[in-house]
């Protein structure tokens, strides 16, 4: 879980994905928040719940940097990435899991265009999203509709041997791009989104998605 001035959400999302009903390796990186998040962690989180790996970066460096950090610390046989907000649903990670659990998929991805009881997305990022997805099928023969969707969970040998370059929020298309080119067919399964507004706290904006776009096609024509 990366996480960056996440002091208004960060009770309740360890919270929820602590009593999801799966054996759970928390590991938290806090990316060098300015708020009261590193407080709440180390006062409040660590004691409630001591079996959680708490890193920090005593600078920022971005969301892929922090989950390059925790990597290393992940012992189990599956690794997804959790947020530190509110907008997903950890109990999705019951299903999303299921068919590595089985041997059924190795890299299963949620999509929240598959929920279709979820229509509450900002219109700029479906369109943005779409063409991300859109973008992963044609240069790496996936068929996938939600490229950029936060619930990505991966056998956790593949992801321990990717050599991740980036640092930012270029983690999803340069994590997608690498795990295609490995030849890993990606599954995807319906996941719940609760979007909250940049007042609250959302981070992405279209440039990121610009550099999405980029990073998916540089790893196309490049190693």
């Amino acid at each position: 879980m990366p996480v960056y001035n996440e002091s208004a959400t960060i009770r309740e999302i360890v919270r929820k994905v602590m009593q999801v009903p799966l054996n759970i390796e928390l590991i938290i990186v806090d990316d060098a928040s300015t708020d009261e998040t590193g407080e709440i962690l180390k006062t409040e989180i660590q004691v409630k719940y001591p079996d959680i790996i708490l890193l920090s970066h005593p600078v920022n460096k971005g969301k892929a940097a922090a989950i390059k950090t925790a990597i290393p610390y992940c012992t189990g046989g599956i690794i997804t990435i959790q947020d530190g907000d509110l907008e997903t649903e950890p109990n999705d990670l019951i299903h999303l899991t299921e068919p590595i659990r089985r041997g059924e998929a190795s890299v299963v991805y949620g999509s929240r265009y598959l929920n279709t009881h979820e229509s509450h997305l900002y219109r700029s990022y479906q369109l943005g999203g779409r063409v991300l997805s859109w973008s992963v099928n044609l240069l790496y023969g996936q068929h996938i509709t939600d490229e950029p969707a936060c619930y990505k969970v991966f056998k956790a040998d593949i992801l321990k041997s990717i050599k991740l370059d980036y640092d930012r929020f270029e983690f999803c298309p340069e994590v997608t791009a690498k795990v295609s080119k490995m030849g890993y067919k990606i599954k995807e399964l319906p996941m719940n989104y609760y979007p909250r507004s940049f007042a609250e706290g959302k981070k992405l904006n279209w440039l990121d998605g610009l550099k999405a776009l980029w990073v998916l096609i540089r790893y196309r024509f490049t190693d």
